[in-house]
């Protein structure tokens, strides 16, 4: 993928990220007190509503990708030979696949399992 369109990535991830992150302290620090928003009933009953769940997994996806492509920006230019940008990009988006896929699958277990009693 060409730099200009991986920048424009960074650009748009740190616009969303901004606005997702503000929303999400805004709902769990501000609307509600910030001592019920983190009480262990509270967060399992958000993993309940479709909407916290697909908040959360973009939330998720757009912060990851925007800090990872952040790293990988600053590989980039401690060494700027082709094969180590290979390997930076390659390192990149595995760190994100892998990254996701684990973040996704703490969000299926608290949605699916719930709390073991």
């Amino acid at each position: 993928m060409r730099e200009s369109r991986l920048m424009l990535i960074q650009y748009v991830t740190a616009a969303a990220a901004v606005v997702l992150v503000a929303l999400h302290l805004l709902l769990q620090g501000v609307l509600v007190p910030y001592e019920t928003a983190i009480s262990f009933g509270t967060v399992l009953a958000s993993y309940r509503s479709i909407f916290s769940i697909l908040f959360l997994e973009v939330l998720l996806v757009v912060v990851l990708v925007h800090g990872f492509n952040g790293v990988r920006i600053i590989l980039q230019e401690l060494r700027q030979t082709l094969a180590w940008g290979r390997w930076v990009d390659l390192g990149t988006v595995l760190a994100i696949v892998i990254s996701v896929g684990y973040g996704t699958r703490t969000i299926l277990l608290a949605v699916l399992v719930g709390p073991s009693a």
